[in-house]
């Protein structure tokens, strides 16, 4: 739940809780004044009566005003008079309906004779007057909240546009895009103090990263000299005819190893360029045309092993991504399936629009699909093997959206590649 949404329903339910308390608070304010008011009127007509009691020669006399009774009955004929303020009800035979009535019980004296008077007014107007003065103030409170709701939303939205925007590019940022990473201002506070914040440590990062980048280039490229002299100077030695048999195995040893590291050097600066997103041309590449170029490449190694290639092309599939990336995702792939495949057996390559899956013949038993992606982890102890092309592999996939997986069935070795990957 968004923070937004949280505050405004707190706000809401606490807004809720007093209108509803108030409201009934109101209630019975409004009925105690009323009543009050009545209680006045009631006590006017006690005064007015008591001084007409000269005209009242029945039992019951009823003034002209139908919201008003007035009963008189001799105390002789009361057990047990109710004196003061109370409510009752009286029928209306013409409505056919009860009516509420407030009630002034008193005792008046006439002659030396008692008599015990009530009167009555009606509260019919009065409730309803009530009612309808609740409904009006409800429904105002009910507009005032929605009003105070809605205001307080646009105003919480456009305070908090600032923090989505700034989660937004933090979200989209990338080190390799060169692009000047800006956040808006804005009247808050805390959030102004936390982009400066973020701005403050992109630059900190940029700034590590350009030296990382640098002295990983630089270091790569340093290398590759003596190395490459290395292996000249080896070579010129393994072809000299002064060398007795021990000295000769030494230095192939030797110029095996310095081919490994040069291999393993640059297979890293691979690496660290394609992390580095420095293969930012991408251009439409058909996935069978490439794959066809590279088995050409590798013809001999594949005869040499009597691997039969069976080729299941869908040959309108076209991908966007950068041509030399995409020769190393299927090279490496390839490679990786003749290196490991049986003397005789298949390499199967299955191309759709929604995968490309290599299967290669292999042992009854699967490999490791949790190790199988990190660096330096070898299928097999071939020293040809540095453990970087699979790991090459993945990284090449992350940055296009794809997928990389492995499964092992009948006896088949499979790496398939989703195009449509979307991550859950």
């Amino acid at each position: 739940m968004k923070l937004l949404t949280k505050t405004s329903l707190n706000y809401l339910s606490v807004t809720l809780f007093v209108f509803m308390f108030a409201v009934i608070l109101f209630y019975f304010l409004l009925r105690h004044q009323v009543n009050q008011n009545i209680n006045i009127e009631l006590e006017k007509r006690k005064s007015s009566i008591t001084n007409q009691l000269l005209s009242a020669h029945s039992s019951v006399y009823t003034p002209p005003n139908q919201n008003e009774k007035v009963i008189i009955t001799a105390m002789k004929a009361v057990h047990s008079p109710l004196l003061s303020f109370y409510d009752t009800l009286f029928y209306d035979n013409t409505a056919h309906k009860y009516i509420p009535f407030r009630q002034l019980g008193f005792i008046a004296s006439f002659n030396n004779e008692k008599f015990y008077v009530q009167i009555f007014k009606s509260l019919e107007e009065t409730d309803n007057l009530i009612v309808r003065i609740f409904m009006i103030m409800t429904a105002l409170v009910f507009l005032i909240i929605i009003i105070l709701l809605i205001t307080v939303r646009h105003t919480s939205l456009s305070a908090w546009n600032v923090f989505y925007d700034t989660i937004n590019k933090i979200n989209n940022y990338d080190i390799n895009s060169h692009n000047e990473f800006s956040l808006k201002t804005s009247e808050v506070k805390e959030f102004d103090d936390l982009n400066r914040v973020l701005l403050a440590m992109t630059q900190r990062i940029e700034k590590g990263y350009a030296s990382m980048k640098e002295y990983t280039e630089n270091a790569s490229h340093e290398l590759q000299t003596p190395l490459a002299i290395i292996n000249l100077k080896m070579e010129t030695l393994l072809q000299s005819s002064n060398l007795d048999e021990n000295q000769f195995t030494v230095i192939a040893e030797a110029y095996e190893a310095s081919n490994r590291l040069s291999k393993l050097n640059k297979t890293l600066l691979l690496l660290a360029k394609i992390e580095n997103r420095q293969f930012p041309d991408s251009s439409a590449i058909l996935p069978h045309i490439v794959i066809e170029h590279q088995l050409e490449s590798l013809e001999d190694l594949i005869e040499s092993k009597q691997i039969k290639v069976i080729k299941q092309f869908e040959t309108n599939v076209v991908r966007l991504m950068n041509p030399y990336l995409a020769e190393i995702l299927f090279a490496n792939l390839i490679k990786n399936a003749i290196r490991h495949n049986l003397k005789g057996g298949e390499l199967i390559i299955h191309i759709t629009s929604q995968f490309v899956c290599f299967s290669n013949s292999g042992t009854d038993l699967g490999l490791d699909e949790d190790k199988l992606f990190e660096r330096f982890y070898k299928l097999s102890t071939s020293p040809e093997s540095i453990g970087l092309g699979l790991p090459i592999v993945k990284k090449i996939c992350e940055i296009y959206g794809f997928k990389v997986s492995y499964s092992f069935a009948n006896n088949l070795h499979n790496f398939k590649i989703d195009f449509d990957f979307k991550e859950q």
